[in-house]
């Protein structure tokens, strides 16, 4: 599943004109996402910042439970 979610498109773009300031050879074609892609991107995303927030839950938890035996010992 990861391999299907985290790989990279490769580009139609030859590396010299990607990289190059010149005349870009992008068309609309070549340089949109398919919305697959993007509905991948934001699922992604928001897994992220769901894992993200779950573990400073977590983290604030133990930090609370640290201080109450903290108080506690006095």
């Amino acid at each position: 599943m990861a391999r299907d979610l985290l790989t990279v498109p490769a580009s139609q773009v030859a590396s010299e004109s990607a990289f190059s300031t010149g005349n870009r050879v992008l068309s609309d074609y070549r340089s949109r996402l398919h919305p697959d892609v993007v509905e991948q991107c934001v699922c992604l995303r928001d897994w992220y910042k769901a894992q993200q927030r779950t573990q400073t839950i977590l983290a604030e938890e133990a930090l609370g439970d640290q201080f109450d035996d903290v108080v506690n010992l006095n």
